[in-house]
């Protein structure tokens, strides 16, 4: 898939700025998203910090790719455009945001609200071109950009999204996908 456009940048496309033209191509896994699975993977937990492809709540014709900021019970401190100061997120729903620093650069759950897991279909786990690299969502949460070995993104890699996130402020079962 071709990810095109400034709303996660710099993780993905990080030269947008100066050349509007590039973009990225990564590799998603839509198998436990979209079917069955295989027999010892019957569910698939949606954590925070990966990013996941899905249908556009805004243009359902559209697939959009964020990355999970919060799960449900989770209250979110909202960004504009949002008008909610802050948002608890529902059952069966996550939060998603681009990882640009602009919310004006990223249509997401400030403009639309939580999205449902029904509309994702995919989990991306490598970036294959302009350079490959595996990603690693799991060190999200500790600021840790996956293959960001020389620290191109800084010590703390959006410490102000984490931070915005109260979790688990209510409880609910996570979103399992069968």
């Amino acid at each position: 898939m071709w990810v095109r456009g400034p709303s996660m940048t710099p993780f993905l496309n990080e030269d947008y700025e100066t050349m509007h033209t590039k973009s990225d191509m990564v590799l998603v896994n839509m198998w436990p998203f979209g079917g069955a699975g295989w027999p010892w993977e019957r569910k698939r937990r949606l954590e925070r910090g990966m990013i996941v492809t899905f249908r556009s709540p805004a243009n359902p014709k559209h697939t959009a790719i964020k990355r999970v900021i919060g799960l449900p019970g989770d209250r979110i401190t909202t960004r504009e455009p949002c008008m909610k100061s802050s948002q608890i997120v529902p059952f069966n729903h996550v939060w998603l945001e681009g990882d640009a620093e602009d919310p004006k650069k990223s249509l997401d759950s400030n403009t639309y609200g939580p999205v449902s897991i029904s509309l994702i279909t995919g989990r991306v786990i490598a970036v294959l071109r302009p350079q490959f690299r595996w990603l690693n969502w799991r060190d999200w949460e500790k600021g840790v950009v996956e293959g960001d070995e020389n620290h191109r993104f800084g010590e703390n890699y959006r410490q102000d999204v984490r931070q915005r996130v109260l979790k688990e402020a209510v409880k609910l079962e996570r979103p399992q996908i069968e």
